[in-house]
């Protein structure tokens, strides 16, 4: 049996919070994506080295400028930039498309917190996670989310607690816990 939970909260899960989960568990820090970026463009120059022949960069690059591939290499670079630094937003837009699919799509769901696990009720699911589950707290603005995967997280949004001081409780009781 469960004991009482310290903090209890009740809500309808909407697109924009799915969303914001998505985009909060698919975000990485700015150097690693700088890092993927790096090895992206280093992977393409090491493709057009191996079909042209030509390894310095700067005659690689007036090569390009004089082929018929000057406007389409660069939108493909560009490309991946977007890839490599903004994955997190991509994540974001693509959550409301999938969104309507999901089991929880619009349910209202219950979250306890509890000194020994996190409950979770809903009309699709009723489930009792142990703290040692959820690998981290994120805090955003306006949501405290506890990732028990890499794609899926217990929401709980600033509008479904009574006031300020409550939010900010829960997350320090849910610190204390991780």
């Amino acid at each position: 049996m469960l004991d009482e939970p310290k903090y209890q909260i009740t809500y309808t899960l909407t697109a924009w919070d799915y969303a914001a989960m998505a985009r909060a568990l698919t975000r990485r820090p700015w150097h690693r994506s700088v890092i993927t970026l790096a090895l992206w463009l280093l992977s393409v120059w090491c493709l057009l080295v191996f079909f042209t022949d030509l390894y310095n960069p700067v005659t690689l690059i007036n090569a390009i400028a004089e082929s018929s591939f000057w406007l389409w290499l660069p939108t493909c670079l560009l490309v991946v930039a977007l890839l490599s630094l903004a994955t997190h937003w991509l994540a974001w837009g693509a959550s409301f498309l999938y969104y309507g699919q999901i089991a929880s799509a619009d349910a209202t769901i219950t979250i306890s917190l509890s000194d020994e696990a996190v409950r979770v009720r809903s009309s699709v699911a009723d489930s009792i996670v142990p703290w040692a589950t959820v690998k981290r707290i994120i805090r955003e603005e306006h949501y405290l989310m506890l990732p028990i995967s890499k794609r899926e997280a217990f929401i709980l949004p600033r509008r479904s607690f009574k006031t300020q001081n409550s939010f900010e409780d829960a997350f320090r009781y849910a610190r204390e816990k991780i």
